[in-house]
């Protein structure tokens, strides 16, 4: 065999593994599902836009608030849920292969005027595991007019719960504690901002899993 053909076979055989390694790299799906409602009186909201990150298709919530994406790359998802006159709401999840996962969304009306307010850097961390069935939730606040003093109302509810519970209510701290848990149980939880009432930013929703209480 001559120089010049080995080198072909060579770059041929390159080829070909190259090939059966994207041939056997399958991309694995999984489903979301959710409704998204108005956070003051819990009616559904349609004409909500959700989009995923990493993206797929964008859709609109029906009349009814809900919303479902039947093909979702397995992995780390960010979903965002945006409507006009309400502030926007995001949640990170983890999307497994073949299996649903559903979600809540509480929007709440966006009535800002003290300029951009995020709300960030949860503790305990978001999606942290085998938690205390009492413990103190906290995050960081940056405001771009940091003079303006602000209060914070604080929700918690259970997955796949469309009622929530105020758990601090015009706190000028930022933490409060969440207590009498249930044992084993994934929880979800958000901060809305206010400035003299009205409200002015609210944090992604994060979760959290109780241990077992022993």
């Amino acid at each position: 065999m001559n120089k010049l053909n080995f080198i072909l076979i060579f770059f041929l055989a390159l080829a070909l593994s190259s090939c059966e390694e994207e041939r056997f790299d399958v991309k694995k799906y999984g489903s979301v599902s959710g409704i998204v409602v108005d956070g003051s009186d819990y009616s559904g909201l349609s004409g909500v836009l959700i989009t995923t990150t990493p993206p797929s298709t964008a859709i609109l919530t029906d009349e009814n608030g809900a919303f479902q994406f039947d093909k979702v790359q397995e992995g780390p998802v960010i979903i965002t849920a945006r409507k006009e006159d309400y502030l926007t709401g995001t949640v990170s999840i983890a999307v497994f292969e073949n299996e649903n996962t559903n979600l809540t969304f509480f929007l709440s009306k966006d009535e800002n005027d003290v300029g951009n307010v995020v709300l960030f850097d949860p503790v305990p961390g978001n999606g942290a595991v085998n938690q205390n069935l009492d413990l103190t939730l906290g995050w960081r606040t940056d405001q771009s007019q940091a003079d303006r003093t602000l209060t914070y109302t604080v929700f918690l509810f259970e997955s796949n719960s469309t009622n929530q519970e105020i758990i601090g209510q015009n706190l000028t701290t930022t933490q409060v504690i969440a207590s009498n848990l249930k044992p084993n149980t994934t929880y979800y939880w958000y901060v809305l901002a206010k400035f003299e009432g009205r409200n002015v930013a609210n944090s992604p929703t994060w979760t959290f899993r109780t241990g077992t209480g022993s």
